[in-house]
Parts: C-alpha cells; sequence; structure tokens
C-alpha cells in the first residue's frame, strides 16, 4: 500500500487546480462578454496560470515516481 501523500503535495495540488479554474473562469468570463481589458488579461494570466499549473502537477508526479523508487 502507497503513503498517504505529504501537506507539500496536497497544497501543490490545490493550487495547480485554483489556477486551472481561474483561467478556465477567465476564459468562460471572456466567451460570455468580450471587451479589451478581460482579453488583455485573459491573453497575459490565463496561459501563465495554466503553465503554473502544469508545472505544478508534474512536480507532484516526479515527486510520487522518485517515493516509489520508479525514477
Amino acid at each position: 500500500m502507497s503513503a498517504p501523500p505529504t501537506e507539500h503535495a496536497i497544497f501543490r495540488l490545490r493550487l495547480a487546480a485554483i489556477f486551472a479554474l481561474v483561467a478556465v473562469v477567465l476564459a468562460f468570463t471572456l466567451l460570455l462578454k468580450e471587451t479589451a481589458y478581460l482579453f488583455t488579461t485573459f491573453m497575459f494570466l490565463g496561459p501563465a496560470l495554466l503553465l503554473v499549473a502544469i508545472v505544478l502537477l508534474g512536480w507532484n508526479i516526479l515527486g510520487e515516481l522518485r517515493e516509489k523508487k520508479v525514477l
């Protein structure tokens, strides 16, 4: 049986989920009402938030693989 995730891993997963959710909310808001300010915010923050979420998820995956001696 595997060990439960650490507090840091849970924090990174929650942070990744929040960043991804904010990016999706920005996208849906832009879909409903397009303004110049919202479009600019989405274009700068959307990809950055998704990139940070992917990095955090990758960090967790690598940590778990190292913990289980796969890597």
